[in-house]
């Protein structure tokens, strides 16, 4: 659990830098949008150069697509099949290991609860075997011993069944 909680962390720590980074890139999309709009292709191309790299591969398929003058082009450089968020990968790598570990944590919590119950049959065992001999009629001795016998027997298959 606390590899799952390092991991969820870290995933939740990229995906905080990557919306930070996709907001700066969306800033920098909408400057380019205002300065085309007021006829400043100087400032334009100015925020385009500075584009990261990422960031540019979008812009220029999301340009290729001739987005003013094609009503079924994207609408923005930021859809997914253009644009990916930094980071994502990594999110997702890490979101799928703390699965996995939240898998395997439930998993050995069960073992162990398992062999703590196998310690309460044992404990239960000790305590009908010595019981069993208090009682001054042998039926009942005999009968206390063989449920501590039974039981005993149930807790060994229990025990044997788990893996290791």
């Amino acid at each position: 659990m606390n590899e799952y909680n390092g991991l969820e962390r870290r995933s939740g720590l990229l995906s905080i830098q990557g919306m930070q980074a996709a907001t700066i890139h969306a800033a920098m999309f909408m400057q380019v949008l205002a300065a085309q709009e007021a006829g400043n292709e100087k400032l334009a191309q100015f925020y385009v150069e500075r584009f990261p790299p990422d960031v540019r591969k979008a812009y220029d398929a999301w340009m290729a697509q001739k987005p003013f003058e094609n009503a079924n082009a994207e609408p923005h450089p930021f859809v997914p099949s253009l644009y990916q968020m930094r980071g994502a990968d990594e999110i997702e790598k890490a979101n799928a290991t703390a699965a996995q570990k939240v898998t395997d944590s439930r998993a050995a919590g069960n073992v162990s609860g398992q062999y703590l119950a196998n310690t309460v049959l044992f404990a239960t065992v000790l305590f009908f075997a010595n019981a069993a001999s208090k009682f001054e009629q042998r039926r009942v001795r005999l009968l206390g011993f063989l449920f501590a016998l039974a039981v005993f027997s149930f807790a060994v298959v229990r025990t044997i069944m788990l893996p290791l």
